[in-house]
């Protein structure tokens, strides 16, 4: 996809989770000269509080938030059941994935993220307590810095 609209002569910022992968794609993506190190930006970036070894988009929302919005859509599936969560387990997707798997169940992340944007809808402010809303502002901010920067190269990627 970079390699497609770099071709292009677009402005192009990539967010990645911060993970073993991403970081190895980063390497490559750079190392091909596709886009330069300063348009390529982690999740882990916008985290305001004690920075995690390795973070995904949903890391960005209060961990109990998300607790309570997978229970809420996993309410049948869980429903006489005890999940235990690995607090030692940085990114919380994989936390969850690890108390299911458990327990026996398949969980798909696409559940509460789907809950969570019709909840945004309705009702914005029980999903966005103060340390969410910072880590999103940061998000944004660091995105638009990095923008401005690229769009003040003359958009090339390397020129």
């Amino acid at each position: 996809m970079v390699s497609l609209l770099t071709a292009q002569h677009l402005n192009v910022l990539v967010l990645f989770d911060d993970e073993k992968q991403a970081r190895t794609i980063k390497e490559e993506i750079m190392s091909s000269k596709l886009i330069r190190e300063e348009n390529i930006i982690f999740v882990s970036e916008a985290i305001v509080a004690k920075k995690p070894s390795e973070a995904d988009i949903e890391d960005l929302i209060s961990s109990v938030v998300y607790e309570n919005l997978v229970r809420e859509c996993y309410a049948r599936e869980l429903k006489g059941k005890t999940l235990k969560l690995n607090p030692k387990i940085p990114r919380i997707v994989k936390r969850f994935e690890a108390g299911f798997n458990e327990l026996g169940i398949t969980f798909h992340k696409t559940r509460p993220a789907g809950l969570f944007f019709r909840r945004m809808a309705t009702d914005p402010a029980s999903l966005m307590p103060p340390e969410t809303v910072q880590c999103f502002q940061t998000l944004f901010s660091i995105i638009n810095e990095r923008l401005q920067k690229s769009v003040g190269r003359g958009a090339s990627a390397f020129h």
